[in-house]
């Protein structure tokens, strides 16, 4: 006989023919043509085709079941932590998307009756086992995130509050990864309705210290703007270290343009600014790092007004040393900006002068005369960053030489002229 008819089968069959069906008592092909079976061939070969589909569904069930035996989550020890982290589930993930599909559709079909409420908890079960693995690998990847910006005390000491909800997931992770390595087979954790319910908070948790991390972050960008140019992880690497504020020295070119490093003293005092070229500029007063008692933000303004104030201030120096020593000689001794800026205010006030008297045409001699020192100066021994600064004033000297060479040309005679004016 067909293996997929079952005694509630034979009994539907033995009630077609008016016959009642003891189960377990033996009868022949014979006795049932002598109960006119062939009268009701139709509703009998009905009978056994519905036995046969709902079979065939219980088939593909057992095999759906019997596909999770031995797979199980792989847990991987997370650095010196203390706790594991999941390791590859594309597997899991892969089984899941696959029956799923197949448990829908078996729910859906009118031959599933007989064993409904099975198929319906393995259903539910598949479903569990997938929200928990989203939000498991949702909660793991914020954890990793998160994990060594709380492991520092700085950050925790600002921001007290997300540090305690972080400390509450933290443990409920330590907790459902120990539960894991213990019990690691994939169906009996995706029973465990009650483990996704505490991933499920454990991830409204995290995005509540997210958002408190953004709101963080953010004022300390409104405090100091050029914080702006970094990303969040270049941010909290600073902020999760203020007590070595030498860690704010790899971010330094993207916040202050040419400024490679700031010079720390012994007492972590900043004196001074430097260059890739390790040109020093050095402060006209010392910024107190310990005064600002951690918040990275506040020296760093301080250093910004410093850098202006440095500069004026070397600046003016530049100017006034500009006429006690030969031009060629006075541009050694000076920073390359300060060496620029000084040249051109000269420059501009030798032309003013130049076309006021009439001279023009010697005041151009004289810029030439300048151009050819430099030139020799190039040629000679000089460190690096002479060299730079020299070949920067090379081009603005050849540059002036031709602007009044111009304004001779055309005997330009009065400050006002646009030939003038408009340089």
């Amino acid at each position: 006989a067909n293996p997929a008819l079952l005694p509630r089968h034979w009994e539907k069959m033995f009630s077609t023919l008016g016959q009642t069906y003891r189960e377990g008592e033996p009868f022949s092909c014979a006795s049932l043509l002598g109960m006119g079976i062939m009268d009701k061939m139709e509703q009998v070969e009905t009978i056994g085709a519905t036995a046969s589909k709902e079979y065939s569904l219980r088939k593909t069930l057992e095999r759906m079941v019997g596909e999770w035996e031995g797979v199980e989550f792989k847990c991987i020890a997370y650095k010196d932590s203390g706790t594991f982290i999941l390791g590859g589930t594309d597997e899991v993930q892969a089984i899941l998307d696959d029956q799923i599909v197949k448990a829908q559709g078996m729910c859906a079909s009118p031959f599933v009756k007989p064993f409904e409420e099975e198929a319906k908890n393995w259903s539910a079960t598949l479903n569990t086992l997938q929200d928990m693995l989203d939000n498991w690998l949702k909660c793991q990847s914020t954890w990793l995130y998160l994990e060594p910006i709380f492991s520092s005390e700085d950050i925790v000491k600002q921001m007290p509050e997300e540090g305690e909800k972080f400390r509450q997931v933290d443990a409920e992770w330590r907790d459902i990864m120990t539960s894991t390595v213990e019990e690691p087979d994939v169906i009996t954790i995706g029973r465990d309705k009650a483990r996704l319910d505490r991933l499920e908070e454990c991830n409204v948790l995290l995005d509540a210290i997210q958002k408190g991390l953004s709101a963080y972050l953010e004022k300390k960008r409104l405090f100091f703007p050029r914080f702006f140019f970094l990303s969040n992880d270049e941010m909290l690497e600073i902020l999760s270290e203020t007590k070595d504020p030498t860690r704010v020295q790899p971010h330094l070119k993207k916040c202050f343009e040419g400024v490679a490093k700031l010079r720390f003293e012994d007492n972590y005092d900043i004196s001074a600014m430097e260059s890739e070229e390790s040109e020093v500029v050095p402060f006209t007063q010392p910024i107190s790092v310990s005064a600002a008692k951690g918040a990275v933000e506040k020296w760093l303004l301080q250093v910004e007004a410093a850098m202006f104030d440095s500069i004026h201030h070397i600046t003016g120096q530049g100017l006034a040393c500009y006429e006690s020593k030969p031009r060629d000689e006075w541009v050694l001794d000076w920073p390359g900006m300060v060496v620029l800026v000084c040249t051109a205010v000269f420059w501009t006030k030798g032309v003013a002068d130049a076309i006021s008297t009439g001279s023009t045409k010697r005041y151009e001699e004289k810029c030439t005369a300048d151009l050819m020192r430099i030139v020799d100066r190039v040629r000679g021994d000089l460190t690096s960053l002479q060299r730079k600064t020299l070949g920067a004033l090379v081009v603005m000297d050849v540059h002036a030489r031709d602007v009044v060479q111009n304004l001779a040309t055309k005997a330009v005679t009065s400050p006002t002229d646009f030939e003038w004016q408009g340089q």
